[in-house]
């Protein structure tokens, strides 16, 4: 079963030995911030996004960069 966005973040969070007070703090933002975020729809409802999706069957998937960067960051 696909992960939805906050579970991806969390399970790359937990493989970055990170936590979402962390995340926060970098991020510039409070913990209840962030986590209210990360509990939203990613793609506002008052967009045309959601339609174009629906209308074209496609789906948003979240998947590392493979930068690297956010691997080798000290946390």
């Amino acid at each position: 079963m696909p992960q939805n966005s906050k579970q991806v973040v969390q399970t790359r969070l937990k493989a970055l030995g990170m936590t979402q007070v962390q995340l926060a703090k970098q991020l510039g933002t409070t913990p209840a911030i962030l986590s209210r975020t990360l509990g939203s729809p990613m793609v506002r409802q008052d967009s045309h996004w959601p339609a174009i999706l629906r209308a074209l069957s496609l789906d948003v998937t979240l998947q590392l960069n493979g930068t690297g960067e956010a691997d080798e960051r000290e946390v």
